[in-house]
């Protein structure tokens, strides 16, 4: 049988997601209000830089929030697919 790596994929696929939510969040919300959206998306990775501003807040969100999530996405994966194996048996 031959063994495909969707953890992978979702690890990519969680750190596209979140990236393209963060960049969509930046420059569509005012200056006040971005900062308090990346805050609450990226929790609780994001109480290490909430002290930032500007671009720098953006580039932590973008990195640490990216990995955050990426990391959910494959234990996600890792989880529904021993959930799918446990019930083939």
């Amino acid at each position: 049988m031959i063994r495909r790596h969707p953890g992978r994929a979702a690890l990519l696929a969680g750190f596209l997601l979140h990236t393209a939510t963060a960049l969509g969040v930046w420059k569509t919300w005012g200056e006040f209000g971005r900062g308090n959206v990346l805050a609450w998306i990226d929790f609780p990775v994001s109480l290490a830089f909430m002290h930032l501003d500007g671009p720098p807040l953006l580039l932590w969100s973008l990195a640490a929030g990216g990995t955050q999530w990426a990391v959910i996405a494959w234990l996600l994966t890792l989880s529904l697919g021993w959930a799918a194996r446990a019930r083939q048996r």
